[in-house]
């Protein structure tokens, strides 16, 4: 494997870990699908978003490219969910389109911050 395959597999683990440790922290508060889903989306919308974000603004070239790269190795690494009967394959398909609003969120607010003017980089 190339370091470019090996970061974008890190990259795809970074924000499966902040999207798991977000739903154990929402089950642990008791907020979970069938209690409050809209709740329960928005902290997996969220925390993938920051995962996102933190894989886009370590990318230095070839952003877009390379967030749609970890976003389909995070689509795909979630068919573990379907072997241990978390998710079903319909529900599986369908979580395509919130990994592809995950990566537009955060891959958009990558590009808005590594934009901004910074003290080392005049106007």
């Amino acid at each position: 494997m190339t370091s470019w395959h090996l970061t974008v597999l890190r990259d795809a683990a970074i924000v499966y870990g902040l999207t798991f440790a977000a739903g154990i922290g929402m089950a642990l508060a008791g907020i979970t699908l069938q209690s409050d889903p809209a709740a329960a989306y928005l902290s997996n919308l969220l925390s993938g978003a920051l995962g996102f974000l933190m894989s886009g603004i370590r990318a230095v070239s070839y952003r877009v490219e390379h967030l749609a790269w970890v976003a389909a190795t995070l689509w795909a690494c979630n068919l573990i969910n379907i072997v241990l009967g978390f998710q079903s394959t319909r529900s599986w398909i369908h979580s395509g389109l919130t990994v592809i609003l995950m990566a537009i969120l955060g891959g958009t607010l990558s590009m808005i911050l590594t934009l901004a003017p910074t003290p080392s980089r005049p106007r």
